[in-house]
């Protein structure tokens, strides 16, 4: 969350897989409930319904209008991002999201106009009362924030960016800081989710049995799992065979440019992927998105 003068700027990373604003991530599924349960955690009420937030993970739709889940896990995200800069309150709010290259220009407006349809909104979450004041929306492409952060150490360059998503992969090539659209575009169905899915598929073939796919995520972060070893490394070799896949599609595809990786994805390859071949940059931080779009909306009122 970002101040100028009486604006209050918020980013929100509506990603497939996980919402994230500048302090937060939580998973992109939201429910709603018959009666309120018996405790706090994950809890959304609004609008006289009552929601449970981030504990499953919703449709994979392309167009995210369609139903109301991202405007409500929208709340969610402004509520975490205000607790965390201890405030329950915030008028004048500028959100800042984004959308992948391919769907930009056909959803920008219907997004914009989806996450401003009640500027003024009293909701609780988790038990506490939160009021907020939405000013504006704005909407930038996804993988844009990166150069947002690192404009003036590639101003002189021309670097790809790519945003490996849960979902999208999302490509925007920069020639001295301004987009080439001949190098820009989004892969679809490519993501993380993807490389789970034929994980997942792989597994039931070879063991005749299911693998959690919170076990798939703790091997994408290198971390401890509840499968033995050798089953755990049948899946690390699946993980390093996707990861290599995407890198030459990346690497076929941007030429001769540095190459800058985030988003969830942009871990897995730093784990998996080993020396690199040629310039790359992995930021690996889940949050850039979400700092990206604060940092934009800043810069663009500031002038």
């Amino acid at each position: 969350m970002k101040k100028l003068g009486d604006n209050t700027i918020i980013g929100i990373d509506h990603g497939y897989g996980y919402i994230k604003s500048a302090s937060s991530i939580f998973k992109s599924g939201i429910e709603e409930v018959p009666f309120r349960p018996p405790f706090d955690k994950d809890i959304l009420e609004s609008s006289h319904r009552v929601y449970v937030a981030g504990q499953i993970r919703g449709e994979q739709m392309t167009d995210k209008t369609l139903t109301d889940d991202y405007y409500n896990l929208t709340l969610v995200g402004m509520a975490k991002e205000l607790k965390n800069n201890k405030t329950h309150s915030a008028n004048n709010i500028m959100l800042s999201v984004g959308l992948p290259y391919s769907f930009f220009s056909e959803q920008k407006e219907d997004f914009k106009k989806y996450l401003l349809r009640n500027k003024n909104l009293n909701f609780s979450y988790e038990g506490e009362k939160y009021h907020v004041g939405i000013k504006d929306v704005f909407v930038y492409l996804q993988g844009l924030p990166v150069m947002a952060q690192e404009v003036e150490k590639y101003k002189d360059k021309t670097v790809t960016v790519a945003d490996i998503g849960f979902r999208t992969i999302d490509v925007i090539t920069f020639r001295r800081g301004n987009p080439f659209y001949d190098l820009c575009f989004s892969i679809d169905k490519k993501g993380t989710l993807d490389w789970a899915g034929s994980i997942s598929k792989y597994y039931l073939q070879k063991y005749q049995e299911d693998i959690d796919e919170e076990d798939i995520q703790c091997i994408f972060r290198k971390e401890k799992c509840s499968i033995e070893e050798k089953k755990s490394q049948f899946v690390k070799d699946l993980v390093q065979n996707h990861v290599r896949e995407v890198m030459k599609v990346l690497e076929g595809k941007t030429g001769s440019s540095s190459l800058i990786l985030c988003g969830g994805g942009a871990t897995v390859v730093k784990n998996y992927y080993g020396n690199a071949s040629r310039q790359l940059t992995v930021i690996d931080d889940i949050y850039c998105n979400a700092r990206g779009y604060e940092v934009l909306t800043f810069n663009r009122l500031k002038k």
